[in-house]
C-alpha cells in the first residue's frame, strides 16, 4: 500500500498515458479548433449585426411610408425630400453593408464547412489511430502470452537439457568402462597369446627331447646302426613309428610318461584345474548350496521369547545364513555381530564380531556355503569376512555415495551392490575388482539375486521403480511402476514371487512369471517408517511380514491377502525382520537398538 501524500504507481501511470495521449491527439489539433471557434463566434456576431440592420431597414421603410403619407406644402416637402433622401441614402448604405454582411456570412459558412470537413477527417484520422492503437494492444497481449509460453518451453528445455546431460554423462561413463573393459580384455587377450607361444615352444622342446631321448635308446640297443647315416627319428604320434626288431621294449616306452608331463604343463599354463586327492573338495564343491531345512509352516509370530540390545544405535539388518545354523545382525554402530541359535533355545549365543566399516552397515547376506558373510555400509564400500576364521577377506570400494544393498550372485565367487550414486556394481571376488557397472538412472535402496545362476537382478530405486537387470547385458529387462519410493524387496523361497515395501504405506506381491503385481496388502495403522525398512516372506511362502513406524509387526495371508496377525512389543519403529529358515522363530530390530525373537504362542 502507497505512504500517504504519495500518489500510488498505477495512478501515476495512467496519468502519464492521459497526457501522452492529449500531446498527441489533441495538440495536433487546438490551433485548428482555436480557428473553428474564432469563425464561429465571427459568425454568430455577423449574425447578430445582420438581424439589428434588417430591423433598422424595417424601421426606416415605415419611416419613409409615414412621410410619404403625410406630404404637406413646398416648404414642409423640401424638408422631407431632403429627409427622405438622407434617409434612402441611409438605406442604400445599409442595403450595401447587409450585402457585405451576406457575402461575409458565405464566407464563412464556406469556411466552417472546410473546417467541419477538417474536423471530420481528422475524427477519422483518430479513429484510424484509435484502432491501431487496439490492434497493437492486442498484439501487444498476445506477444505477451506467446513470451510467457516461450518462457515455460524455455525452462521446459533447461530440464530437459539437464535430464540429457546427466544421461550424456551416465553414458560417457558407461563409455569409458566399456572402454577399460576392453583395454582390458586386449591386454588379457595378448597375455593369452603369449602364453600360448610359449607352451607351443616348450611343448616342441618337449618333443624334440623326447625325440633324442628315443634316438640315443635306439642306439644303445644297436650300436652297429651309430654308424650308419639315418634320417630324423619318426614322431612318436607317426604312424611309420613301428618297434625295432628284436627289442625287448617297444620304441614308444617312455610315450607316456612324457604325455602326462606335456597334460601337466598344459594344464598349468591354460588355468585348468590339477586333479585333487582322493578325499579333497574343490572350490566349486565347498560353494555349494547348503541344504536348507524344510519348512512345512511357518509359525506366527505372536509372543516375544526373548529381548536384548546387540548393538548401540538402531538396527538395520538381520540375515540367517541358508540352513539357519547362525544369524548376523548390523546397525549404525559400525559393527557385524553373529549369533547362534539351536533347536528350542530361547537366547542367541554370541559367535563373534565382525570390524571394518567406517559408516553405519546397511544390509547383510551369506554366501550359499555359509562360508562368508557380506555386508554394505554408508562409507560408500562393500565388506566380505570369513565366518570361520572371522578375518577381513575384501574390501570392494567404487561407489560414489552410501552403498544401500549387496547379495552374493550365484555362489561366492560374485557380489552384486546397490547404491545411491544410481549404479549397481557387480564384483568378481576372486580376481578382486568390479566387472561391470550398471546405470540405473536413480538411487537403488535395495537389490535381490532373481535365479540360482546371478543373471538376473532386481532392485528397488528412489524414482518408484523396480528395474530387472541382465548383468551380462547391462540393459534394464523390464520395470514395474509402484505409488512410492520402493524401500525393500524379497524373494519367496521358490523364487516366483516379489515382495516390494514402498512408502505409500503399501506391500506389493509381483508374479516373476507374469511380471504383474497378484496382491496388494496395507490397513489402517501400517506405515513405513524410512526408505530403509525391510519386508519378508516367511519360509514357507505363505506369509509377508514387515515392521511399522510406531513399533508393530504386520504379517498378511499372501493368497487371501488378509490380515493375520499385529504384534507390538518394540518402543520405536522396526526397521528390519527376519524368519528362521525352518520357520520356527523370527527376530525383528527395531530404531531404539533393542532386537526382539517371537514364537508363536503355544
Amino acid at each position: 500500500m502507497a505512504s500517504y501524500g504519495v500518489a500510488p504507481p498505477w495512478r501515476t501511470t495512467i496519468l502519464l498515458r492521459l497526457k501522452n495521449r492529449d500531446r498527441e491527439q489533441f495538440h495536433a489539433f487546438e490551433e485548428l479548433i482555436k480557428a473553428n471557434q474564432k469563425h464561429v463566434e465571427a459568425v454568430t456576431l455577423l449574425k447578430n449585426h445582420n438581424e439589428e440592420m434588417q430591423v433598422e431597414v424595417v424601421r426606416l421603410r415605415a419611416e419613409n411610408l409615414d412621410i410619404r403619407a403625410s406630404g404637406g406644402g413646398g416648404g414642409g416637402d423640401s424638408g422631407n425630400n431632403d429627409k427622405a433622401q438622407a434617409l434612402e441614402k441611409k438605406l442604400f448604405n445599409v442595403q450595401e453593408e447587409l450585402t457585405e454582411l451576406h457575402r461575409r456570412k458565405g464566407d464563412n459558412a464556406q469556411k466552417v464547412v472546410e473546417l467541419s470537413q477538417a474536423v471530420q477527417e481528422r475524427d477519422l484520422d483518430i479513429a484510424k489511430k484509435d484502432s491501431s492503437l487496439q490492434e497493437a494492444l492486442q498484439a501487444k497481449t498476445i506477444a505477451e502470452h506467446n513470451m510467457e509460453r516461450l518462457k515455460r518451453s524455455q525452462r521446459d528445455m533447461e530440464k530437459a537439457n539437464e535430464v540429457l546431460k546427466d544421461e550424456q554423462q551416465a553414458l560417457q561413463m558407461a563409455y569409458d568402462s566399456v572402454e577399460d573393459q576392453f583395454k582390458t580384455l586386449q591386454r588379457e587377450n595378448t597375455d593369452l597369446v603369449d602364453r600360448w607361444m610359449r607352451l607351443k615352444e616348450k611343448t616342441a622342446d618337449m618333443v624334440n627331447a623326447g625325440n633324442e631321448e628315443q634316438r640315443e635308446q635306439r642306439k644303445k640297443r644297436h650300436p652297429a646302426s651309430a654308424t650308419t647315416p639315418t634320417g630324423p627319428a619318426p614322431a612318436e604320434d607317426s604312424p611309420k613309428a613301428t618297434p625295432t626288431e628284436g627289442a625287448d621294449t617297444p620304441a614308444i616306452q617312455d610315450t607316456p610318461r612324457s604325455s602326462s608331463f606335456i597334460s601337466r604343463v598344459s594344464n598349468f599354463f591354460s588355468g585348468a584345474t590339477p586333479p585333487l586327492p582322493h578325499g579333497a573338495q574343490s572350490p566349486e564343491q565347498r560353494d555349494s548350496v547348503v541344504g536348507a531345512p524344510a519348512c512345512v509352516s511357518a509359525c506366527m509370530p505372536t509372543k516375544s521369547t526373548y529381548k536384548y540390545e546387540p548393538h548401540e544405535g538402531e538396527i538395520t539388518s538381520i540375515r540367517f545364513s541358508c540352513n539357519g545354523s547362525y544369524f548376523a545382525t548390523a546397525g549404525s554402530d559400525r559393527v557385524v555381530r553373529l549369533w547362534s541359535m539351536h533347536g528350542l533355545a530361547t537366547t542367541p549365543t554370541p559367535l563373534g564380531v565382525l570390524h571394518g566399516c567406517n559408516g553405519g552397515v546397511m544390509s547383510l547376506d551369506f554366501d550359499p556355503s555359509e562360508s562368508l558373510v557380506l555386508a554394505c555400509a554408508n562409507d560408500y564400500s562393500s565388506r566380505v569376512w570369513g565366518v570361520g576364521d572371522q578375518r577381513l577377506r575384501h574390501s570392494l570400494t567404487g561407489h560414489s555415495n552410501k552403498v544401500t544393498s549387496a547379495k552374493f550372485v550365484g555362489g561366492a565367487g560374485k557380489v552384486v551392490s546397490g547404491s545411491s550414486d544410481r549404479t549397481l556394481k557387480v564384483w568378481d571376488l576372486r580376481n578382486k575388482c568390479c566387472i561391470r557397472t550398471i546405470f540405473a538412472g536413480s538411487a537403488c535402496h535395495d537389490v535381490v539375486v532373481a535365479d540360482s545362476l546371478g543373471n538376473v537382478v532386481v532392485s528397488g530405486h528412489f524414482d518408484k521403480k523396480i528395474r530387472f537387470w541382465d548383468i551380462r547385458s547391462d540393459a534394464s529387462a523390464n520395470e514395474v511402476m509402484l505409488n512410492g519410493r520402493v524401500s525393500s524387496l524379497d524373494l519367496s523361497p521358490d523364487k516366483t514371487l516379489l515382495l516390494s515395501c514402498s512408502r505409500d504405506d503399501i506391500l506389493k506381491v509381483i508374479d516373476l512369471r507374469m511380471n504383474s503385481v497378484v496382491s496388494t496388502l496395507g490397513c489402517d495403522g501400517f506405515k513405513v517408517a524410512t526408505d530403509c525398512v525391510r519386508c519378508c516372506f516367511s519360509p514357507d511362502g505363505q506369509y509377508a511380514a514387515c515392521g511399522s513406524q510406531d513399533g508393530s509387526i504386520y504379517v498378511w495371508n499372501v493368497q487371501s491377502r488378509k490380515l493375520e496377525t499385529v504384534v507390538k512389543e518394540h518402543t520405536s519403529s522396526v526397521l528390519t525382520l527376519a524368519w528362521h529358515p525352518s520357520g520356527d522363530y523370527m527376530v525383528s530390530g527395531e530404531k531404539n537398538k533393542k532386537c526382539i525373537i517371537w514364537r508363536e504362542k503355544c
